[in-house]
C-alpha cells in the first residue's frame, strides 16, 4: 500500500508538470503575436512600414498641354522651394531619403479615374531593405488623374535609427481600387540628387510605360501593376 501511495504522489506531480507548461505556452504564443502586431517591424531584415499610408510631402497636377519636361521643370522649382525651408547639414550619410512617384493619365474617352490610388516602393540600402507601403495617391481638393494629366508626388522615408550611404529602387507598384476604372499611360518612380537635403551623386529609378487599364469588378477590389528591377544608386 506505501508503495502504491508513493507512485501516485509521482504520478500528481508528473502530471502537474505537464499542466503547468501547457498553460505557459499560450502565454509565449500571445507576446510573439503582439511583438508583430507594431505597424513597423523586422522580418528577413526588411524593415517593413506596415499601416503607413504615407501622403506626400508635396503634390502637383499639370494639364495635357504641358509637355512632360515642362511638368517636371515646375515641379523641380517647387521641391527646391521646400528645399529652402527644410535644411540639413548633415554631411556623407543621410538618415533619411526623397523619391518621387509620377503618373500619367491616358487621354481618351473615360481614361481617368476618381477611384483611390495607392502605391508601393521597395528599396534596397546598404543597412538593410525597405518596404514602403500603402502611399496614398489621393488629395481631395485636387482634381487628380484626369484626361492626359500629369501627377507628381515627392515623399520622405528613412530606416529608423540608420544612416544609409546608398539606396537602389528595387521594386515599385501601383494600384486602383473599385469599379471606376482608370487608363495608365506610364508610371515612373526615381529618386535625383537634387531632391535630397544632404550632399548626395548618382540617381536610381524604375520607369515605366504600362499602357494599361487598371480595373476591378467590385468597389472593394483592387488591381495593380508591379514593375521589378531598378537601375542604378543614390549615393549619399
Amino acid at each position: 500500500m506505501k508503495k502504491r501511495g508513493n507512485f501516485g504522489v509521482f504520478l500528481w506531480v508528473v502530471v502537474g508538470a505537464l499542466l503547468i507548461t501547457s498553460c505557459e505556452q499560450p502565454d509565449g504564443e500571445a507576446e510573439f503575436i503582439n511583438t508583430n502586431r507594431k505597424e513597423a517591424f523586422v522580418k528577413d531584415d526588411i524593415f517593413i512600414e506596415e499601416n503607413e499610408s504615407a501622403k506626400p510631402l508635396l503634390h502637383l497636377s499639370f494639364d495635357g498641354n504641358l509637355t512632360e519636361e515642362e511638368a517636371s521643370a515646375r515641379f523641380n522649382k517647387a521641391i527646391a522651394e521646400y528645399k529652402l525651408k527644410n535644411k540639413n547639414q548633415n554631411k556623407g550619410l543621410s538618415t533619411e531619403w526623397f523619391y518621387r512617384i509620377a503618373t500619367l493619365t491616358g487621354t481618351q474617352s473615360n481614361n481617368g479615374t476618381d477611384g483611390p490610388v495607392q502605391a508601393s516602393v521597395y528599396f534596397s540600402t546598404n543597412k538593410g531593405a525597405h518596404a514602403a507601403k500603402n502611399i496614398i495617391l489621393d488629395y481631395p481638393s485636387i482634381d487628380e488623374r484626369e484626361l492626359g494629366k500629369w501627377d507628381y508626388y515627392l515623399f520622405k522615408t528613412f530606416l529608423p535609427g540608420k544612416a544609409v550611404s546608398w539606396v537602389h529602387i528595387s521594386s515599385s507598384t501601383i494600384q486602383l481600387q473599385g469599379t471606376d476604372d482608370w487608363f495608365l499611360k506610364q508610371f515612373h518612380t526615381y529618386m535625383i540628387t537634387d531632391d535630397q537635403t544632404v550632399p548626395a551623386t548618382g540617381a536610381t529609378n524604375i520607369y515605366t510605360f504600362p499602357n494599361v487599364w487598371l480595373d476591378n469588378t467590385c468597389a472593394s477590389c483592387w488591381d495593380s501593376y508591379r514593375k521589378r528591377g531598378g537601375y542604378g544608386k543614390l549615393k549619399f
